[in-house]
């Protein structure tokens, strides 16, 4: 497995500070890894943004793992549904010029309480697997790997990553397995790690802690509650050898989480 770090590890300093992407990749490269995730909403305008990319990367000792996407497809307005395929498919596009093996996409948002009804949730995941479906289409032509995500709810287990990808069928649309986001549905990590492990093409390492009421809170890597030993073994069992990126969404400072989730992350990889 090959180590990176995803944009959104450092997104609030990114933006409190004005780091430029070439900055940016400086401090993943610091950190010893070896890939770098790019996400679309924080790299900002699509135009101009494939040679952005390519200029950050440029001399950098670290490769390109990951163009990541957010995208929400669970929406009542079909307009707003083509907004999102429409940017999708110009995302995809430059994921295809700049070369980014995976592209990391979200199916849809789901509240807590609306995830207890099983027609909402049916309607819902109706509506990822036809985005999916088109979508997929869009990467396979451009030679790019759809990577759907345990993000929102829907999916948020691992039998959902499975159940859409087998219902769209493409080789081009496979799992991002975020080994923390489980454990909101809830599912134990390890347990939904495995489920999808056999279509994981990339994996966000992430930790969170439980707590007291029964909610979980994003924490440095290494020092929550997530198996992530046990996630990897599980990965690792089905043949992944792809890159593991960090994820960090905690509340201390990215400047010292970042490192240390780092160091942690070595050490289990």
């Amino acid at each position: 497995m090959k180590s990176a770090i995803c944009h959104y590890s450092y997104h609030r300093v990114y933006k409190s500070e004005g780091w430029s992407l070439d900055e940016l990749v400086k401090r993943m490269e610091d950190q010893g890894v070896d890939g770098a995730d790019f996400h679309a909403g924080l790299v900002g305008d699509p135009d101009g943004a494939a040679d952005a990319i390519a200029k950050a990367m440029d001399g950098s000792a670290l490769v390109l793992s990951s163009l990541s996407l957010s995208t929400n497809f669970n929406q009542d307005d079909p307009a707003e549904v083509r907004t999102q395929i429409d940017s999708a498919v110009k995302w995809l596009e430059i994921a295809a010029e700049v070369k980014a093996p995976v592209s990391r996409v979200f199916g849809g948002h789901i509240g807590k309480d609306t995830r207890k009804d099983p027609e909402k949730v049916k309607l819902g995941m109706t509506r990822v697997k036809d985005a999916m479906k088109e979508l997929a289409v869009v990467a396979e032509d451009k030679g790019v790997v759809l990577a759907l995500e345990n993000h929102g709810g829907l999916p948020c287990r691992g039998e959902g990553q499975v159940e859409v990808i087998e219902a769209v069928g493409s080789p081009s649309l496979r799992a991002t397995v975020d080994v923390g986001n489980y454990m909101a549905c809830p599912q134990d990590s390890v347990e939904g790690s495995t489920i999808a492990a056999k279509y994981c093409a990339y994996v966000h390492l992430k930790d969170n802690k439980r707590l007291p009421d029964g909610g979980i809170e994003a924490s440095v890597i290494g020092e929550g509650d997530v198996d992530i030993p046990g996630c990897l073994a599980a990965l690792r069992s089905a043949g992944y050898d792809g890159f593991v990126a960090l994820e960090y969404e905690g509340k201390e400072d990215e400047l010292t989480a970042v490192p240390k989730s780092v160091a942690y992350m070595k050490s289990v990889m």
